[in-house]
């Protein structure tokens, strides 16, 4: 009888990517997280001194070709759908490199596609694969490097390359360097250390230099370093703030966002807590008795794990997008820990988690992000639309300082630098002797003191639809 014949690497790829596409274009996140929402008004506007960000210089850049050639096919929406379809692109070829990867770690072709499936249906994964968000794009590239770093005859200049092209994709993933760098010098010696630095070095500094000349041209060393610190410099003064909260509280939230980028579990109750925690636990146990093998492979995971938890303890450890990454590690590591099972209990414990995975992550945290109403936000900005004149001022806080313009078509005052009520009553002022029109919504006016502050000014309901309110900003008599 003869026998079936066995996927190639690149078929298996292939198969992967076309299936996560498809799971990743079947249903559409309408959260809009701040930064998307930031980049798509950026790549309508062509503006490129804000689309290299210092911290993630080629997303932008890439959202922007990838909407022009989507505009030249005829496309005439707005730039967010092309920038979720972007990263729900990014999101399948990271997953079918990630089949690949395993392949080269020895696991068969059923256990790597089943393996790339298992990443496609995590919390952290499927839902940023959706989103409009940079960090998709540096998970593709930094995947790249470790398939080449964990491949039988790395190509050092390569895996720098690749590893450039994930630093430009996020600063963070820098910390991919020690276990890129160890698995290199396992496989081939110290002295390929160079060709990996050079092409890094290379690689990173010239999207670097060509975007301060073309784009940013900073005309003074602070306009270079705030360009630089990115979102290390958001404070209303622009100075430097490390995102940093004590190491008591920092450390349980790393390691609670370890289990979340599983499975979402916080906020459920009952048996949907229990489950959620269950099917977050059960991959960290077989990462764990994968780890304890101490193979160069186990080694090189945990290195990774350890390079990133260095910076994302210290830095927003509550972050999720910031984990991403380490599914790859985690994951790995869990086939690793499954080889002491027998073949068909293998693929079996990795088929049930899938379909229960899927099914947590789908009632969970995909389906009511693509619910409307489950955003208030989104929906304050519509009301805001039909509720407001077409020149009006929006007092706007959060994401409300770019879904105002973005999806309302209004222009707004952002609440974040007038917290003083007598900067606020006098930018107001300024805008009522400019003859314009401000107005705000019910739901802005909770902020804690701002119904106070603007009851002293002067407030005058203006729409009403339910609980839906709007109000004119006018000095009173």
């Amino acid at each position: 009888m003869k026998a079936k014949a066995s996927w190639s690497d690149g078929q298996a790829m292939v198969a992967v990517f076309a299936g996560a596409l498809c799971l990743n274009l079947s249903m559409r996140s309408v959260f809009f997280n701040f930064d998307g929402v930031a980049c798509a008004i950026a790549v309508e506007l062509s503006d490129f001194k804000h689309l290299v960000h210092g911290n993630h210089l080629a997303y932008g850049v890439a959202g922007w070709c990838f909407d022009r050639l989507w505009r030249l096919f005829g496309y005439r929406g707005q730039a967010l759908l092309t920038l979720q379809t972007l990263d729900s692109v990014l999101g399948a070829a990271g997953a079918a490199v990630f089949a690949s990867l395993l392949r080269r770690m020895g696991r068969g072709e059923r256990e790597a596609v089943l393996g790339a499936a298992a990443l496609c249906v995590t919390h952290a994964w499927w839902f940023w694969s959706l989103e409009a968000q940079v960090y998709m794009l540096g998970a593709f590239f930094v995947a790249l490097a470790a398939r080449e770093a964990l491949s039988d005859k790395p190509r050092p200049a390569l895996a720098g390359l690749w590893h450039a092209g994930a630093i430009l994709g996020h600063v963070g993933h820098l910390m991919a360097l020690p276990a890129l760098a160890y698995m290199l010098t396992r496989k081939k010696g110290r002295g390929e250390l160079l060709p990996y630095a050079i092409s890094l070095i290379a690689a990173v500094s010239v999207p670097y230099l060509c975007a301060g000349l073309f784009a940013v041209q900073p005309s003074t060393l602070n306009e270079l370093r705030l360009w630089l610190l990115g979102s290390a410099a958001l404070t209303t003064n622009r100075s430097f703030l490390w995102h940093s909260v004590p190491l008591t509280h920092a450390i349980p939230s790393w390691l609670g966002m370890t289990l979340r980028i599983f499975t979402e579990f916080v906020g459920r109750q009952g048996f949907a807590w229990s489950a959620g925690v269950i099917l977050a636990v059960l991959p960290i146990l077989a990462a764990a008795r994968g780890a304890v093998e101490r193979s160069r492979e186990a080694i090189f995971w945990l290195l990774w794990l350890a390079g990133y938890a260095l910076l994302f303890i210290a830095w927003e450890p509550y972050t999720i997008v910031y984990r991403v990454t380490d599914l790859l590690a985690l994951l790995a590591l869990a086939t690793l820990g499954l080889q002491a099972l027998a073949p068909r209990w293998r693929l079996g414990v990795l088929i049930a988690w899938i379909a229960a995975a899927f099914a947590f992550n789908l009632t969970y945290v995909v389906r009511p992000a693509a619910e409307f109403s489950n955003n208030p936000d989104l929906v304050e900005a519509e009301w805001t639309r039909t509720s407001s004149p077409p020149e009006a001022w929006i007092l706007a806080n959060g994401r409300g300082a770019v879904y105002i313009p973005y999806f309302a078509g209004r222009r707004p005052v952002n609440l974040r630098y007038f917290t003083d009520e007598a900067a606020l009553h006098a930018r107001l002022d300024a805008l009522a002797q400019a003859g314009e029109a401000v107005f705000v919504s019910g739901r802005t006016l909770e902020e804690e003191g701002l119904r106070a502050k603007l009851d002293r000014y002067g407030l005058k309901p203006a729409a009403a639809a339910g609980p839906l309110t709007m109000f004119r900003v006018i000095r009173g008599k």
